[in-house]
């Protein structure tokens, strides 16, 4: 399956052995200094195990100057030299071939991480860092490009000493050599600035340095942004003609990739809002000017999609990144026809928020990512089997089936409703949120594959604990919403958020929703999509813990869908066609002419239809929303952890 995919291909002397590449990805795994371990060497070792055919290791950083983020790896002196290279060979003998992407953070560097103040073209500040406040980068001397251009050099010797195959030079997504290529941060007016060829200038340099370094034959890659998605930024024109320069100077391949940490919706790692395929375009454009192998990225999250980039001719190999983070194994599974095996990412952008938040590397629908040399041992078939019973088939429940069936337990699934899913039914309902119903297509397909015996329309009791004797219960029966205790929340009027989009509720034309987390704001949208005017209440901060690309996607709906946004609100009462509101410290005030009232205000644990089942002498488990609320991917998680922890 997939010819084009798994065809053999060739960056300059490297062959490879297929058109699957995993992209560059912080993971924040490295020590405060910068140092590998084993747990790096683990995390590569199993996309190299899964089949990917280039593997293009993080961000690593050329000088403590440009240090980024907390954990990012360090390649400025020969001590660092071991550690990447136990990386190396540990991917190697999985069959992958290993490349290094070098990069200076540039005016996106943080002084608390890099200790100095950051280095950038012009003195022009980031937009937005994304993981502190911009400040007022120092303008780069001539002396001080010498001074870097080297240090890049001698990276990539470190780099070629270290085992790798081939180097990357990161100039997507507005870190140093991105600001050099950008108007929008490249002001000079000297031979590094004005001009496409200016602008372009210090990345000929690079690569010819580089090349001049360790030899015309050894790979260079270049990754850059088609367009930067900000205003005055690089856009495709200007990217094209730069991509004939670094060909000219050397390069072997060109990695097209898109945005900046300003830019949307096109984000440097774009949400699920966005289409996928979203910067393929672009490297089909530089393709058409080319000659070395072009590589795209870009929400490409199936090997379908993947397959028919390549069919069409707009790109020589696929850029995964995220694909590689939900399953390692996606480019084997594809190779043999199993398809419907594959966990897909689902563009929710918790791996990034993880990230940013220096927690290492997470992903919703595989908790095992970056603890693959803690978990995995775990998941080996137990030679003891037992049986499990698992309450409640959202995503904690879900994830806890699968997850104790492939360790080999005898596992039974009860579901109080008519069919599984719990929220996830609902969560893919909102505009933009489809992808979620790809991450219930998939544990559903595993619920089947793994035989596991499901019973609908059932609680599970004591007496029915008594009766099939499990050794151990995972309690997975999640939350109930809840609404405030007000004057009138009786009223017929008066709706629940997951009701109304599940399609049980009828919202009117002017409604009042009352929530403003993630729950609040996608019933706002979904309503303001209907073209209904929303007016939304919210206690605090709207959105408080929320991932950056929801945060970001979801205002900009608030101001497209001119929903009305009334913070630090307190609801005082709900009349007949009216609601009671007081702002804090303020004199109360009352709102009419409204339709429908949409409670979006949190949930109550449902811990105690199970109560039953404590004292038989069984261990029982909770996962998810019924341990308190949870966001999917900590009810994933959860499930996961407590099924890979059964004795």
């Amino acid at each position: 399956m997939f010819p084009k995919l798994f065809a053999p291909g060739k960056i300059g002397s490297l062959e490879l052995p297929n058109r699957v590449v995993f992209a560059a990805t912080s993971s924040e795994l490295a020590d405060k200094d910068g140092f590998v371990g084993d747990d790096l060497v683990e995390y590569y070792a199993e996309r190299a195990r899964g089949g990917t055919g280039l593997i293009v290791v993080e961000a690593t950083y050329i000088e403590q100057e440009g240090k980024r983020l907390h954990h990012n790896a360090m390649l400025n002196d020969d001590c660092f030299i071991p550690g990447l290279r136990k990386v190396v060979q540990a991917a190697h003998a999985e069959g992958a071939k290993m490349a290094l992407q070098l990069n200076h953070g540039g005016r996106e560097s943080i002084p608390d991480v890099s200790g100095s103040v950051p280095l950038a073209p012009s003195p022009i500040p980031s937009q937005f860092t994304g993981v502190g406040d911009a400040v007022i980068p120092k303008e780069l001397t001539v002396g001080e490009i010498d001074r870097i251009v080297e240090r890049f050099a001698e990276a990539a010797r470190r780099s070629r000493d270290a085992g790798f195959d081939a180097v990357e030079l990161h100039g997507a997504h507005g870190y140093l050599i991105g600001e050099f290529l950008s108007p929008d941060s490249n002001k000079r007016e000297d031979d590094y600035g004005g001009s496409v060829q200016g602008r372009a200038y210090f990345c000929v340099r690079l690569i010819r340095a580089i090349k001049a370094r360790l030899g015309a034959d050894y790979p260079v890659i270049v990754r850059m942004n088609g367009r930067d998605h900000v205003q005055h930024g690089l856009e495709l024109d200007d990217a094209i003609e730069m991509a004939v320069m670094f060909e000219a100077a050397g390069a072997d391949s060109i990695s097209v990739s898109g945005g900046v940490h300003a830019s949307r919706p096109y984000m440097v790692v774009p949400g699920m809002s966005v289409d996928r395929g979203c910067y393929v375009s672009y490297g089909d454009a530089i393709r058409k000017r080319v000659k070395v192998p072009v590589m795209v990225v870009g929400r490409i999250n199936t090997p379908e999609l993947a397959e028919q980039i390549l069919e069409d001719g707009q790109a020589d190999f696929i850029c995964l990144s995220r694909a590689l983070i939900a399953d390692p194994h996606f480019p084997a599974k594809a190779k043999a026809g199993r398809v419907e095996t594959i966990a897909p990412c689902i563009a929710c952008n918790e791996c990034i928020a993880t990230v940013h938040r220096h927690k290492g590397l997470a992903c919703t629908v595989n908790p095992m990512v970056s603890r693959e040399l803690e978990l995995k041992p775990l998941l080996a078939l137990k030679p003891d089997s037992r049986r499990v019973v698992v309450i409640g088939s959202g995503a904690a429940g879900l994830s806890a089936a699968v997850t104790a069936a492939r360790r080999g337990h005898d596992v039974h699934l009860y579901e109080k409703e008519g069919v599984i899913g719990g929220q996830l039914l609902l969560a893919h309902q909102p505009p933009h949120r489809g992808e979620i119903k790809n991450a219930l297509r998939y544990f559903t397909s595993e619920i089947a594959r793994l035989g596991i015996p499901v019973s609908l329309n059932r609680s599970f009791s004591a007496d029915d604990a008594r009766a099939l004797r499990p050794e151990a219960i995972i309690v997975a029966t999640g939350a109930s919403p809840v609404q405030p205790d007000v004057p009138g929340s009786d009223l017929p009027h008066v709706l629940s958020g997951w009701r109304v989009i599940a399609g049980l509720e009828t919202a009117g034309q002017t409604c009042v929703v009352v929530g403003g987390g993630l729950v609040g704001i996608e019933v706002a949208d979904y309503l303001a999509d209907q073209g209904k005017k929303v007016i939304m209440i919210v206690r605090s901060e709207m959105l408080k813990k929320a991932v950056h690309a929801d945060r970001v996607y979801y205002l900009d709906r608030v101001a497209e869908l001119n929903i009305e946004v009334l913070a630090n609100m307190e609801l005082l009462a709900v009349g007949p066609d009216w609601v009671e509101i007081r702002p804090e410290g303020r004199v109360r005030r009352t709102l009419h002419d409204i339709d429908s009232v949409i409670f979006c205000t949190g949930y109550a644990s449902r811990k105690a239809e199970t109560d039953s089942l404590e004292g038989l002498g069984i261990a029982v488990h909770y996962a998810g929303d019924v341990g308190g609320p949870r966001k999917f991917f900590q009810a994933i998680e959860e499930g996961t952890l407590t099924a890979l922890r059964i004795v």
